[in-house]
């Protein structure tokens, strides 16, 4: 016991130098300059400061973003690249709109966060609750496509590619219709395209995604545990042949919302004419000078180390409540879409035609796909009070439409066999789904749901084979 009085406060200091080091390693950000030999890129971009971050998963315009913004206005890089995930998991968008609105003329690609966030996707590129799409003369957003840069120097093919973590990239049509006798740059979220890109003779790709490892032991699990294939490239310099790929660490946090012996980084880069043959990135990169800078402390930058800014500070998004009737959703306020995910090519939005309750439905729209449909985020968690879950569906074409309810509870977890599901066939007209809640039964697993906390809804078409357009309404409990 007298071993333990000396101890506990040696433990004690201990853990606050670390949660020290946590904090400082997380909000400090690695402002690098590089001067990379490239004679095909020197020469086109004439001189011009190009720079690139990825990863921002921002919770909040906090100190951290606003470091970030007084860093581009100090350095007035005259190319921004953006390499994708500018939104954290169950964030807010707003803090992404706030940063997007501060810079000058930037270039982006979209990440996996940006299309798989739990408040939504393809927000970034249309307008809220609508299938327009919008247009933002700060940000031109590169979805599988290019664009000329054009500088002082001459002309330079920037390549934008889709989320490749989610399969949407596709090079050969990003490139499409490029001019081959100039020099390229690819701008892609991950880094698990080099070895397409190398093939294809690109001059220089610049990817993101894994954040260096986040923690300094992902360096020793690399190869080993890890097995992503992306994980080969943490950060830093790589080449193979001609093409030489950056990898960004990043800015923000995933999965554990701190980092350790890894700290955020923004990579600046001047071309100059190489002097000899390099066939190595240490000779590629000719010199390198950075500086670290450390954000303002921040009460809600300690809570989130904590894990305690969600209960907190909120998510930046109002609840959903349902009303003594057990009515979740009838669509009469847009306020309730927030509540609703999509993703890109995806959409929904609300009509006067075709409602049961009130004055509105929703009108949705799905393509082709293998799953397509959209997600409740926000719903009440306990229908033990309850016997019937029940929705309205118009199904205006003739064809017999198939649609797929899948509830899940708290034990769920995204498993199959402990989820339920069931296929509705929606003739032409109006139709009413009743589920009876007794029958909530998981797939596999010979159990029943927990009625006091259901965690997801999802409706969708399964093997959909071309665009249907239903209207949904009057989603209630009884």
């Amino acid at each position: 016991m007298k071993y333990l009085r000396f101890l506990i406060p040696v433990i004690i200091c201990l853990a606050l130098i670390l949660f020290a080091k946590i904090y400082y390693d997380t909000y400090t950000v690695e402002v690098r300059h590089y001067r990379v030999a490239h004679s095909r890129l020197a020469e086109a971009l004439g001189g011009a400061k190009v720079v690139f971050l990825s990863d921002l998963h921002a919770k909040r315009f906090g100190p951290r973003e606003r470091m970030i913004v007084g860093i581009l206005q100090e350095e007035k890089p005259d190319i921004i690249l953006l390499g994708g995930d500018y939104i954290s998991f169950r964030a807010s968008y707003d803090p992404v709109m706030a940063f997007f609105h501060e810079l000058p003329r930037a270039y982006a690609v979209m990440g996996n966060s940006d299309y798989y966030n739990e408040n939504g996707s393809c927000i970034l590129c249309h307008k809220p609750n609508s299938r327009e799409l919008k247009s933002d003369p700060n940000i031109l957003f590169l979805r599988n496509t290019s664009t000329l840069l054009h500088t002082a120097g001459g002309q330079v093919n920037l390549i934008g590619l889709d989320d490749p973590v989610n399969k949407k990239g596709n090079i050969a049509e990003a490139a499409r219709g490029t001019d081959s006798s100039l020099p390229s740059v690819l701008l892609a979220h991950s880094p698990d395209v080099f070895e397409e890109a190398a093939a294809r003779g690109i001059d220089f790709v610049l990817a993101g995604h894994n954040h260096g490892g986040q923690v300094f032991l992902a360096r020793y699990l690399k190869g080993h545990m890890l097995v992503d294939p992306a994980f080969e490239y943490l950060d830093g310099f790589f080449q193979k042949g001609r093409t030489l790929m950056y990898v960004g660490r990043g800015i923000g946090t995933s999965f554990f919302p701190f980092r350790l012996g890894v700290r955020p980084g923004v990579a600046f880069f001047q071309f100059v004419h190489e002097t000899g043959d390099a066939t190595h990135p240490s000779q590629t990169v000719s010199s390198i000078n950075g500086e670290r800078r450390t954000a303002s402390f921040s009460t809600a930058n300690l809570l989130d180390l904590m894990g305690l800014s969600n209960g907190l500070l909120g998510s930046g998004r109002k609840k959903h409540l349902i009303g003594p009737s057990g009515k979740l959703f009838d669509f009469e306020s847009d306020a309730e879409l927030q509540f609703l995910n999509w993703e890109c090519r995806k959409w929904f939005e609300r009509s006067r035609n075709h409602a049961t309750s009130g004055e509105y439905s929703l009108e949705v729209t799905l393509p082709a796909g293998e799953y397509p449909g959209i997600k409740f985020l926000e719903i009440k968690k306990d229908w033990s009070a309850y016997r019937h879950f029940k929705m309205d569906v118009f199904n205006p074409e003739a064809e017999p439409l198939t649609l797929h309810i899948r509830i899940d509870d708290r034990k769920s977890r995204w498993d199959y066999g402990e989820r339920f599901d069931r296929d509705f066939r929606i003739k032409n007209g109006m139709s009413e789904i009743s589920i009876p809640l007794e029958s909530l039964k998981a797939n596999i697993t010979p159990r029943s749901l927990d009625l006091k906390n259901i965690e997801r809804l999802m409706l969708f078409i399964p093997g959909n084979d071309r665009k249907r357009t239903f209207h949904i309404d009057n989603i209630r409990l009884e």
